[in-house]
């Protein structure tokens, strides 16, 4: 407070004299309170927007004139308009000449602070509240009531302020009561423009959100009628996105399909595409039927949208949760409807899978099919056969597509697994002059070291039993033949192996996995082992590894 004062103080006084002309009093203030409205509704708040100023008496003291005390609740009033409220102890200028202009101390602050590099910060601080509403420390005083807020027509200011808002969202009826909640919600409503303008607002968008929360079924409905009126372009704003997110989640499913529908015949490039728009179609996915979200789908059964939208950085997850969405358990409803959707949109996954896979975002929806079980098993192995298999060497080598064969090594059942080893061991005719094979091509590559690695730790958990399902001793021969020559291939390349970060990680890869790094021990100690559990066979497979 000494340091508001003090502001106040320099601010007024100069050598004795007023710093106070016309044109003093309605440059700076006015500026500041443009500002502030500029981010609420059409600056809907009291005309606090001039400075009060001391008449000329020859030195003598001088009174400061503060806005007096708010209208009290239940009083006889004159509903006024929402872009004119204001309280009705209004002071009057006096007869002088200058006249007394009223200040709030929270401006005249901020005003001081205008050289300061962060003016974005310094206008987010700055309050819409009435000066009645304000305590010592710029926020909202104890004894403030709603109806006090009501009274003095000062909802929008309240709601439009950091402080204020929260005031609102506390105090606000969670129930339909007859009284202050219907009063509220009616005048939050009644003017369209101006509850679209509260979505949008920083900080007005959390009291909406808190009355939908807390809205009944008629309620509900009014708010289904604003919003369906600019349902895309609230879905691409910032503040009204989440809106919209709470809207889906809340409100009936019939109004929220409502709402889902007035996305029909938009442009889902853009709002998939979209920082905030992406989030509310991933709502409604989540949320509500599949038959309130099915021309998403359709949308996505084209080639060159699903390629468009796959390549987006926030429209891949879109497509990622759709696909685990209609993939979901069997015995849910809707299945045949969503199987079906499903298969068309992997159609398209499916025949454009070499151009997703190296790329930067897409590759994360062919991992997510390749990932995904149940309904998606055959759609994983459509993607190995015809995408992946007689192309892993290049594949390997790339920085995105490698990841997708990482994740096909480690999820593909035994029969394709074993053609996908077969292939980097013996697939590809070594070359003429270096007889340098496929395999030792990705053992020093950058890239394709790592699918080596993934081979190693797949077959070592299939020799430990570690693996997800139950393997046969034919299968426990063939990853054994599998991990005996990766073991000998860097064994013999160790010393060329140690140059490289990547080859230093595959050539101590043995040492470092539990199949090594314990296995001396337990051989040691065979009768509190749990090599015991392991085949005969296994064991001396370890045994042989680990000379």
């Amino acid at each position: 407070m000494n340091r508001v004062l003090s502001t106040l103080s320099s601010k007024l006084f100069y050598e004795n004299r007023l710093i106070c002309d016309n044109e003093s009093i309605n440059s700076a203030p006015s500026q500041a309170h443009n500002e502030s409205a500029n981010a609420t509704f059409g600056g809907c708040f009291n005309s606090y927007n001039s400075l009060w100023a001391p008449s000329k008496n020859n030195g003598q003291s001088f009174t400061p004139m503060f806005q007096s005390t708010p209208k009290q609740a239940g009083g006889p009033f004159k509903h006024s308009s929402w872009r004119n409220a204001t309280p009705s102890s209004t002071p009057c200028r006096q007869n002088g000449d200058l006249g007394c202009v009223r200040l709030r101390l929270i401006d005249l602050e901020l005003n001081n602070a205008t050289t300061s590099l962060n003016t974005s910060h310094n206008r987010s601080l700055r309050s819409t509240l009435p000066v009645w509403a304000i305590d010592e420390n710029g926020g909202v005083s104890e004894c403030v009531t709603l109806k006090d807020v009501l009274a003095n027509e000062a909802l929008i200011e309240f709601a439009t302020d950091k402080n204020g808002c929260r005031f609102l969202q506390e105090q606000y009826p969670g129930n339909s009561d007859g009284g202050i909640h219907d009063d509220i919600f009616r005048r939050m409503v009644e003017d369209r423009s101006m509850f679209l303008s509260m979505c949008r607002n920083m900080f007005g968008n959390f009291f909406v959100q808190r009355m939908v929360e807390c809205s009944n079924n008629e309620e509900q409905e009014v708010v289904m009628e604003h919003l369906v009126t600019e349902m895309y372009t609230l879905c691409l704003d910032k503040s009204a996105c989440r809106v919209i997110q709470l809207a889906v989640q809340k409100l009936e499913v019939d109004l929220a399909s409502r709402l889902a529908a007035e996305l029909r015949d938009s442009d889902l490039v853009r709002l998939s595409i979209d920082q905030k728009g992406n989030h509310v179609v991933q709502k409604i996915i989540k949320t509500l039927p599949v038959s309130a979200w099915d021309f998403v789908v359709k949308f996505f059964c084209d080639d060159e949208n699903l390629i468009a939208v796959c390549q987006d950085k926030y429209e891949c997850r879109v497509v990622q949760y759709t696909i685990g969405k209609l993939s979901e358990d069997p015995h849910l409803e809707c299945y045949n409807q969503r199987l079906h959707l499903l298969k068309n949109m992997m159609i398209r996954d499916t025949r454009n899978c070499g151009q997703l896979a190296p790329n930067e975002f897409a590759n994360y929806v062919v991992q997510h099919v390749v990932k995904c079980g149940a309904a998606m098993e055959t759609f994983r192995d459509v993607i190995i056969e015809q995408c992946l298999l007689r192309n892993l060497l290049s594949m390997s080598q790339e920085k995105y597509a490698s990841h997708v064969v990482e994740v096909a090594f480690l999820r593909a059942p035994h029969r394709l697994a074993f053609e996908m080893m077969e292939e980097i061991f013996e697939g590809y005719i070594p070359h003429p002059e270096t007889n340098r094979d496929a395999l030792d091509i990705l053992l020093f590559h950058q890239y394709g070291n790592y699918v080596i690695q993934r081979m190693i730790n797949i077959c070592c958990n299939a020799i430990l039993g570690r693996s997800d399902r139950h393997l046969e001793q034919k299968e426990i021969e063939e990853y054994t033949k599998w991990l005996e020559r990766n073991k000998e291939r860097v064994s013999r390349n160790s010393n060329r192996l140690e140059r490289f970060s990547s080859g230093k990680e595959s050539s101590r890869l043995f040492m470092h996995l539990p199949l090594a790094h314990s296995c001396h021990h337990q051989l040691g100690s065979i009768t509190s082992s749990p090599l015991l559990m392991i085949p005969g066979s296994r064991k001396l497979v370890l045994q042989r590894l680990l000379k």
